[in-house]
């Protein structure tokens, strides 16, 4: 299996334009993926980004997508992203999933994720295995929707938010806080207000608070309230930087603490070289937490359901594949479990028999 992937971050947006195509453009391209020993596709254009799933030699994708497309080869090589095999697996795990987006199970992600798969099914693009892995994805999905706090952020990575900038507050403070997610900007906002001496900055127009210390700021003079600001926290779902180095470098020069909580990054990681700045991202926070051995945080538990779910795929598809050799295999140990054993024992490595004695030790416990 391969995954070709333009990324909304990195692929300039006339490009993506270009790779964007109609479900009957689509139904086209992925017959001529037939047609060229391709033999399952997928193809979707989503959320500004352009995949591919596929199985057989992804070059023949690429090559087809520029014939198709009528893009430079060399434009395109040069921004796009490929996974094989497991890899591959996980990114459409993550991608459904809406970890990509930091949105778990959202309906709007896991929906064009189904509409790309029916499309294909729907035209006979699909073979054996590429069915069970859209289902295991959408089925990881639905179980990240249920598990997982929609606002991606435990209580104990905002205390640790909260102890960060505590940590940098020295008298009044002001603070720019960017995004539209009420329910965790909100709880940090409501922090602030409880008991520190500040002003905030935010570009939620529902802020559900009348207190004057609240400011509602257009995101387009961000980079003005930004002078102002000590503190500056960013978790958007925008497709391009909120922050960039570049743009702060003209700022006065002056003690500031910068936290992303968005996943893929709100903030350019050049702003960490600017001039008595610090920068925190969610990986910090999250490495944090474990290291404090804090709570266990949404993040893990996002990543422990596409975990199982990878292992219960790649399990099955193992199994199934076995499955025409397990009679001849049977009829060779009639003795029962304890010749299969030894014989095991003398083509099996050490750690390949380990291995077999510890799923055994479990299934005794069990």
């Amino acid at each position: 299996m391969f995954v070709i992937s333009l990324n909304y971050r990195t692929v300039p947006e006339d490009l993506l334009k270009k790779l964007t195509m109609s479900d009957e453009d689509a139904v086209e391209f992925m017959k001529h993926l037939r047609k060229n020993k391709i033999s399952e596709c997928v193809y979707m254009a989503a959320d500004n980004r352009v995949e591919i799933y596929g199985r057989g030699d992804y070059r023949t994708a690429v090559r087809l997508l520029v014939k198709d497309t009528a893009v430079e080869e060399s434009l395109l090589c040069d921004h796009l992203l490929i996974y094989l095999g497991e890899e591959a697996l996980w990114h459409l795990l993550s991608v459904t999933s809406g970890l990509e987006w930091m949105r778990p199970g959202d309906d709007e992600v896991m929906g064009q994720v189904k509409r790309a798969y029916f499309l294909a099914q729907s035209s006979g693009f699909l073979g054996e295995e590429f069915p069970q892995i859209f289902q295991t994805a959408i089925a990881a999905a639905r179980k990240v929707k249920a598990a997982v706090p929609s606002s991606g952020m435990s209580g104990s990575i905002l205390s640790l938010v909260m102890e960060y900038c505590r940590r940098s507050m020295s008298g009044h403070t002001n603070i720019l806080i960017l995004g539209e997610d009420e329910r965790m900007l909100g709880n940090l906002q409501r922090a602030f207000l409880s008991g520190d001496d500040c002003d905030i900055m935010t570009t939620m127009e529902e802020t559900g608070s009348r207190d004057g210390r609240i400011h509602i700021i257009e995101y387009e003079h961000r980079y003005l309230a930004a002078v102002e600001a000590d503190i500056i926290i960013s978790a958007t779902n925008r497709p391009q930087y909120t922050l960039t180095a570049r743009h702060l470098e003209a700022l006065t020069p002056k003690k500031r603490l910068f936290i992303d909580l968005s996943t893929p990054r709100d903030l350019d990681d050049a702003i960490a070289d600017l001039p008595r700045t610090t920068l925190l991202t969610m990986e910090d926070l999250e490495k944090n937490a474990k290291e404090e051995k804090v709570e266990a945080s949404p993040m893990d538990l996002w990543q422990g359901i596409l975990e199982e779910a990878m292992d219960d795929y790649l399990k099955e598809n193992l199994f199934q594949k076995f499955m025409p050799r397990m009679e001849r295999l049977t009829s060779r140990h009639t003795g029962g479990i304890d010749h299969f054993i030894f014989d095991y024992k003398e083509e099996a490595s050490a750690k390949e028999l380990q291995a077999l004695i510890d799923v055994l030790d479990r299934m005794g416990q069990s």
